[in-house]
C-alpha cells in the first residue's frame, strides 16, 4: 500500500500554554492561508494553543478544506506543482479533553478526507465538514500500544496518529457518529489578531438576505453577540466602509469588523476593534439581529 507523505502539520491543543487573547496569539487563519497559497510544496509544522477558544478549530477545518480545493484549482500554480501537491497530506491535530468523569478523557478519533487527515477528541467539531470526510476511526481509550489507561499527557503521543502509515490498531466508526450540522446556525467562528470577527452561518446566503432585510434607511443593522448589541453598516467589502465604522459584509463567510481611521496608532486600532466593542465574545457565541 502506498501513502502520501505528511507535509503540513497543524497542532491545536489546550495544553500548549498561551493566552486566549487573540491579540497575542499567532493568527492561525493568516498563517495557514499563506502556507497553502504561496508555498504549497513546503513543509510546515505549526502549533496553536486553544485553551478557552477550542471552537476556532471548526473554522480552521473548513478553511483547510477550502484551501486544499483552491490549491488544486489555482490559476497561478503550475500543473507540475499541483501534481506534486496532490501527493502530499495535511495533518490536523485537535486536543481538548478535560477529565470530567471517571474516564481518562474522550477517545481520539481519526477522520480522513481528500488530502487531509484529522486526529481529534471532539467528533462533533467535524459536523460542518462531515460531507467532505471519507472515513472515521478511533483509538481504544482503555487498551492500546501508545499509552496506558492512566496516562495524563495523551496528547504528547497521539499526534503520531496523523501518520497514515502506522501499524496501530484502530476501531472503525460510521460517519453517522458525527452529528449533523445544526440548521439556522449563526455564530462567531474566529477572531483575528486585529480583532476582526469571522462568523459562520449554516446558510450564508440566507443569513445575508435576513441582514439586508433588517437594514434601516441608513443601511445599518443592530447585531447582538452574546449579550452585547452594536450597530453595523452593511458593506460589500472593507474598502467601501467609512473610517471608524463597524461594518458587516459577506466575504465567503460574514465578517464583522471596524475600519481603521487615518493616523490611529496600533493600540487604538485594537482597543476600538469590533471584538472589543462587542465585549470580547467567546468563539461560538450566537449572533442574532436585534428586533
Amino acid at each position: 500500500m502506498s501513502y502520501t507523505p505528511l507535509r503540513r502539520i497543524y497542532l491545536f491543543s489546550d495544553t500548549y500554554g498561551r493566552s486566549k487573547n487573540p491579540f497575542v496569539q499567532d493568527d492561525a487563519d493568516a498563517l495557514i492561508s499563506t502556507d497553502f497559497r504561496s508555498f504549497p510544496l513546503e513543509s510546515f509544522h505549526r502549533e496553536f494553543d486553544i485553551y478557552g477558544r477550542e471552537a476556532i478549530t471548526e473554522h480552521i477545518l473548513r478553511l483547510i478544506f477550502e484551501l486544499h480545493e483552491c490549491t488544486l484549482q489555482s490559476p497561478y500554480i503550475s500543473d507540475a506543482v499541483k501534481e506534486e501537491y496532490r501527493k502530499t497530506t495535511t495533518g490536523v491535530f485537535i486536543n481538548a479533553a478535560p477529565r470530567l468523569n471517571k474516564e481518562n478523557g474522550t477517545p481520539f478519533y481519526i477522520a480522513t478526507g481528500d488530502g487531509v487527515r484529522i486526529v481529534t477528541t471532539n467528533p462533533a467539531g467535524l459536523s460542518t465538514i462531515k460531507h467532505k470526510l471519507t472515513s472515521l476511526h478511533h483509538l481504544d481509550n482503555h487498551k492500546n500500544v501508545i499509552y496506558g489507561n492512566t496516562e495524563q499527557f495523551r496528547s504528547s503521543y497521539t499526534p503520531f496518529l496523523l501518520h497514515p502509515d502506522h501499524d496501530i490498531d484502530l476501531i472503525e466508526d460510521d460517519l453517522s457518529l458525527i452529528p449533523d450540522e445544526v440548521a439556522d446556525r449563526w455564530e462567531l467562528a474566529y477572531v483575528d489578531r486585529y480583532g476582526n470577527m469571522i462568523t459562520y452561518a449554516h446558510d450564508t446566503e440566507r443569513q445575508w438576505a435576513q441582514i439586508e432585510a433588517a437594514a434601516d434607511e441608513n443601511n445599518s443593522v443592530k447585531l447582538i453577540i452574546g449579550n452585547v448589541s452594536q450597530t453595523a453598516f452593511l458593506g460589500s467589502s472593507l474598502k467601501d466602509a467609512d473610517p471608524g465604522a463597524l461594518v458587516v459584509y459577506k466575504n465567503k463567510n460574514i465578517d464583522i469588523l471596524r475600519k481603521w481611521m487615518v493616523d490611529e496608532d496600533s493600540y487604538t486600532r485594537l482597543y476600538r476593534s469590533a471584538y472589543l466593542q462587542f465585549s470580547k465574545p467567546d468563539v461560538g457565541a450566537k449572533i442574532r439581529i436585534a428586533d
